[in-house]
């Protein structure tokens, strides 16, 4: 009677807490077996990958595309396909919605319909009212007379890539996906970009859209390794003997290819930097669930962008 006096009672409530808490650690236990046998499976050395004949005669299509035109840019060139002038257009801004708009009839001249009589009527006032938040905005649609650009890598390089774009990407330091950097415009360089077209978006950064990849994505190169720019030292250490030493310095180099100086000296200043400077890491302009749900690709948009690089670098940032 004494022994069984000694035994505490344990409330039900417990008990149930207890076995809960038991069926969810074999419950997580179980899931943690299963991610195991998955992540063996997929580094199994031993695993065969199946691929269709279909994809492989897609593939080799592709390619083939691909190097043909790789050969003909760098035999004929661009030809009609790229002026050799700078271009100016023009497009319709909507102050009110802060977007694009496209230019109809109602929005082709704008100072006219800014103009109004006094006989007018009131819906007629109205519509000019709504004209005053439309302005037209000149820019230029190609980088052609600038002196700097700036190229992200936006297509995979895999399979259906030929081997001389895969080649001329990785002399322009595009190595993967997003991967940003700085390049002088010149005529060396201006025929390279042609050549890997359909692979990278380029255009001309302006100085606050330069000092905004610097601040917020700029990594530096210190021993060959990837290294944040957290202050200004490091900057003086690697490259006081050119005399820049802060993220000022550096924005002014890329925006005007170099201090002061001569061709020689400004091409070689800005080698340095770019150099230093690790390629930038951007995000892509559209998340995987607007590809592959609703569908929203990028379609054509490749190629050289002119001043309207500066509004996709501030999507990717």
């Amino acid at each position: 009677m004494s022994s069984n006096a000694d035994l505490q009672l344990v409330p039900e409530t417990l008990l149930k807490k207890r076995h809960d808490l038991d069926a969810l650690k074999a419950s997580r236990a179980a899931q943690e077996l299963k991610r195991g046998s998955r992540k063996r499976s997929k580094t199994d050395k031993n695993q065969v990958k199946v691929v269709r004949p279909e994809t492989i005669l897609i593939q080799a299509r592709q390619r083939r595309k691909s190097q043909i035109r790789f050969n003909r840019v760098n035999k004929k060139g661009m030809q009609k396909r790229a002026s050799n002038k700078s271009v100016v257009k023009t497009k319709v801004w909507d102050n009110s919605k802060d977007e694009e708009v496209e230019e109809t009839a109602e929005t082709h001249d704008i100072s006219n319909a800014k103009r109004g009589d006094d006989g007018a009527s009131d819906s007629g006032d109205n519509a000019g009212g709504s004209q005053e938040s439309l302005h037209k905005i000149s820019y230029r649609s190609n980088s052609v007379g600038c002196t700097t650009v700036f190229a992200v890598l936006i297509r995979p390089t895999v399979n259906t890539t030929p081997r001389t774009v895969k080649t001329t990407l990785t002399r322009l330091r595009l190595r993967r996906m997003q991967e940003g950097v700085f390049l002088p415009y010149n005529s060396m360089t201006r025929k390279m970009l042609h050549l890997v077209e359909p692979y990278v978006l380029y255009g001309i950064p302006s100085t606050e859209t330069i000092a905004d990849l610097v601040r917020r994505r700029g990594f530096c190169r210190v021993e060959g390794k990837r290294s944040p720019l957290a202050d200004n030292n490091v900057i003086e250490r690697e490259l006081g003997d050119v005399g820049l030493i802060c993220v000022e310095d550096l924005v002014q180099v890329l925006s005007n290819v170099g201090s002061d100086g001569g061709e020689d000296d400004q091409s070689e200043i800005f080698g340095k930097v770019t150099k230093f400077l690790w390629p930038f890491q951007l995000t892509a302009r559209k998340s995987k669930f607007q590809r592959r749900m609703l569908d929203m690709k990028d379609g054509k948009l490749y190629g050289d962008q002119g001043d309207a690089m500066n509004g996709y670098i501030r999507e990717m940032l």
